[in-house]
């Protein structure tokens, strides 16, 4: 086991403080990580170069709070058996509120709910884009998604987008279930929580729709298998050993402050600053509550991905 009481000083230099803090933590991820991150040499380093990508976020490495979200987001994120980087991306690191956020893309979700340690899905669903004139029906009975006789025909007038539908079948046995969620409401939480003058955004509105409509469908189902994961590898966890962090500022200013209240000079001034314990269960202020929205049977929405 690592020693407790091993310090890490931060630095000025990112790449140094996150460095130095994975390595004294990496056998406690890699206990309570999924398989196929155990498995991957790699994913540690693509995790560090996600963080460090942005300067932003990679600026918040230099501080006690950006160190500790985002080991938090780390350890989240080997937990469910998340992926960094590639073509389809499944996570970013994001800054918020002086700290560090992981967001779950929707190929994340996908992965997580049909793939990880906690998978509940059977296979990743697909996404249904209904139009108007479609026919397209929906029995939630038996959890099925009822096309029109002879199905739809790409070629014909098919009206107005009016939404999208994914069916959603687990592996546990349970009815397969139907969810959708309409096109007004997704554009609501495009306008309400999306970077409308991101380059993204301005390509290809439509693509970002079908990203949120994703997402919201996928929620639940990720949600259950991000908990399933959690519990089944708390069990093989050892109570975790705290790294501590030095804070050059706050060491200065308890120098100063009993350098002016008169010690003597032979008593040695104090050089350690605050102490913070940097483990799994680091609180993550800056990390906003999900808000839940009426409307469709769909799960609560968080703040959208790149």
């Amino acid at each position: 086991m690592s020693d407790p009481k091993q310090v890490v000083e931060l630095t000025t230099k990112p790449d140094a403080n996150i460095t130095h803090v994975l390595a004294h933590k990496l056998p406690e991820i890699m206990a309570v990580a999924a398989p196929s991150v155990k498995a991957d040499g790699n994913w540690i380093t693509r995790a560090k170069l996600e963080l460090l990508a942005k300067p932003d976020v990679a600026a918040l490495m230099t501080t006690k709070k950006g160190v500790e979200t985002a080991l938090v987001a780390i350890i989240r994120a080997a937990t469910v058996g998340i992926n960094f980087g590639g073509t389809r991306p499944q996570a970013y690191f994001v800054p918020t509120q002086g700290g560090v956020r992981l967001d779950v893309s929707q190929h994340g979700y996908a992965a997580a709910a049909v793939n990880g340690p906690g998978a509940v899905l059977s296979q990743i669903p697909e996404l249904i884009v209904v139009h108007q004139n479609d026919g397209l029906r929906i029995d939630q009975g038996t959890g099925r998604v009822i096309f029109p006789e002879g199905g739809i025909d790409p070629f014909a007038d098919r009206g107005k987008l009016v939404g999208w539908v994914m069916r959603l079948d687990f592996k546990d046995g349970r009815q397969s279930e139907v969810r959708y969620i309409d096109y007004a409401k997704v554009r609501q939480i495009g306008d309400t929580h999306g970077q409308l003058e991101s380059p993204a955004y301005k390509k290809d509105r439509d693509q970002q729709d079908e990203k949120i409509a994703v997402k919201q469908l996928l929620k639940r189902v990720f949600a259950e298998a991000e908990g399933r994961s959690q519990m089944s590898m708390e069990a093989l966890m050892d109570e975790p050993e705290p790294v501590v962090v030095k804070d050059r500022g706050s060491r200065l200013e308890r120098q100063m402050g009993k350098a002016a209240a008169g010690m003597k000079a032979a008593e040695p001034v104090a050089t350690e600053g605050e102490a913070v314990v940097l483990d799994e269960e680091a609180e993550s202020e800056g990390a906003p509550e999900d808000k839940a929205e009426p409307g469709n049977g769909d799960a609560p929405y968080e703040e959208l991905f790149k």
